[in-house]
């Protein structure tokens, strides 16, 4: 930080010490600084919003020196020595400022910053324009080798992007294990050893639980049963399904679950993303859709809502003035939302008893054949376990699977232990052990995320995360909140919506990790248990299973 920083010898005015009228004159200095940064900050996420959403294919080289230098810009204001002045003179009376008069609010937020500011300030200005042009010239490789099915063709932006991370972690925190570098910056206090043993604890049972499931499809199957219990596929709901009535639909199914439009749009990307150019007062969503598949554009479009919620309803004051503590903890928290609002809301049977006729009255030419009665087996289809290729369209049972594959890439890559040529064949490898199915080519395998095109590597983590936190949490809901299943049949989602408002959106980052803030909601840390006993109860009844494996793991879990 700064020279001249307060001695820690009084706090009332006399013999060198601060009076509190003194603190939050500099407080009011740093919420300046503060809100240009989150401004510029904005100002980058919208030429990436509109990279993904309406940027020609040949802007790709221009936009990404354009990112560089907007990167450099908002590297200069993050490491500006003023900044670093008044942090200091906040952090030095740290201990003193409640008493001072300062919300829970803004001391988070003096250690959010200063945190923030000491870890940019390691960082050389020039790698950070690097990486941010890589970070727009990546997804344009990306995109290429995807088109081309060729993950030679984007091979050498993963390799640059392993040499940014390996500089930053070695500039920023020496001491610390890359990859524990890569993970501390999407999930606060993540690192290999927290999270070796969590996925390891739900991998077996996962893969058991599928095999039970499969193995009943296929005894079913093979006795022709008239009347199975295992799901109607999505296969019984196949049709020509018009893209535009599916966006309409889907945006209605956004703004019911709360979204607001006169804070947001929503648009059609590659990838479905959620984008804060300005929380709350400016978020976007986006989502994918196909032709041939009802259910996969709905519930993407249910996903971002989930992430647009809680950007919509964080502190909107503190937003405004650019507080970090106005920020999640960690982006598995920002996950739980999303699969929240996807999974075990939108995939529920109340959900698709409520909107089924909605369905049945946009599609009715593609559905000629289905009545109000057959939500129950529309609800069944959207919740058929079939291994699949693509992890954004995977079931909940497997979908942990994809993440697993993904983490041990990813810790294999940044250790050297993997070499960049071998990934297809070691994801195709792992899909083969985890999920019993291999890709045909390199786009529905390797190259089907933009993650890496991004250099976002420790991301991938926090799906799981975010899916434990979110069963977790709606458990707890069910206890505080009365009929909580009841108002999802009638369509009424703000008991919910509020409760989640309340207990994480507008609280932040007053707690430094999302396992404290957890924790604090439902009484307990990071519990897989409670995840797999979620599936394996979910999952037992649809496919008619004596004894899951994940439920018989869970118990085991809980008992000890």
């Amino acid at each position: 930080m700064g020279r001249g920083g307060i001695g820690s010898d009084g706090v009332s005015g006399g013999g060198g010490g601060v009076v509190a009228g003194e603190l939050r004159e500099v407080f009011e200095k740093l919420k300046g600084k503060l809100s240009e940064i989150n401004s510029l900050e904005g100002v980058r996420n919208l030429l990436t919003w509109d990279q993904q959403v309406f940027m020609p294919v040949n802007g790709g080289a221009a936009r990404g020196e354009q990112q560089a230098v907007i990167a450099r810009v908002v590297h200069a204001h993050q490491t500006d020595e003023a900044l670093g002045e008044y942090l200091e003179k906040l952090t030095v009376q740290f201990g003193k400022l409640q008493e001072l008069g300062f919300s829970q609010l803004e001391i988070a937020s003096v250690r959010e910053a200063a945190r923030d500011y000491t870890r940019t300030k390691k960082k050389p200005v020039e790698l950070a324009a690097r990486a941010a042009r890589l970070e727009s010239t990546g997804v344009g490789a990306w995109q290429k080798a995807r088109k081309e099915n060729d993950f030679s063709l984007f091979a050498p932006v993963l390799q640059e992007w392993l040499e940014i991370v390996r500089e930053e972690a070695a500039a920023v925190d020496p001491e610390l294990d890359v990859y524990d570098f890569c993970l501390d910056k999407y999930e606060r206090g993540a690192t290999r050893k927290s999270l070796d043993p969590f996925f390891a604890s739900i991998k077996n049972p996962l893969i058991e639980l599928l095999r039970q499931i499969l193995k009943k499809r296929e005894e079913e199957e093979g006795n022709n049963n008239p009347n199975p219990q295992f799901l109607h596929t999505k296969e019984s709901f196949s049709g020509s399904f018009s893209v535009e009535t599916q966006k309409r639909l889907a945006k209605k199914l956004s703004e019911e679950l709360g979204f607001e439009y006169a804070s947001g749009r929503f648009d059609e990307s590659v990838h479905p993303m959620t984008i804060n150019i300005v929380s709350p007062f400016d978020v976007r969503l986006t989502s994918r859709f196909s032709e041939t598949d009802l259910s996969a554009g709905i519930l993407a479009t249910l996903h971002e809502t989930g992430h647009g919620l809680y950007e919509q309803g964080r502190d909107a004051q503190a937003c405004k003035d650019g507080l970090p503590a106005s920020r999640p903890p960690g982006l598995g928290l920002h996950e739980s939302q999303s699969l929240l609002w996807e999974k075990q809301v939108g995939m529920s049977a109340e959900y698709w008893e409520h909107y089924w006729p909605e369905v049945l009255t946009n599609f009715s030419t593609s559905l000629p054949n289905k009545t109000a009665e057959d939500s129950t087996q529309f609800h069944k289809a959207i919740n058929e376990i079939k291994p699949s290729f693509i992890r954004v369209y995977a079931d909940e049972v497997s979908y942990p699977l994809h993440i697993l594959l993904r983490y041990e890439i990813e810790k294999g890559l940044l250790d050297g232990s993997l070499p960049i040529a071998d990934v297809p064949a070691v994801w195709n490898q792992k899909m083969k052990e985890y999920l019993g199915i291999v890709p045909k080519n390199d786009t529905e395998g390797c190259l089907q995320d933009i993650h890496w095109g991004l250099g976002a590597f420790g991301y991938f983590p926090t799906y799981t995360l975010g899916a434990v936190y979110a069963s977790m949490l709606l458990k707890t809901a069910e206890k505080q909140i009365p009929q909580l299943r009841q108002c999802i049949k009638e369509g009424q989602f703000k008991p919910l919506r509020e409760w989640l408002r309340e207990k994480i959106h507008v609280v932040g980052s007053l707690y430094e990790t999302a396992d404290e803030l957890i924790e604090n909601i439902t009484g307990t840390k990071l519990d897989a248990s409670c995840f797999l006993s979620y599936l394996s109860r979910k999952y037992g009844a649809l496919y008619d299973l004596s004894t899951p494996a994940a439920e018989t793991k869970a118990d085991v879990a809980n008992a000890s």
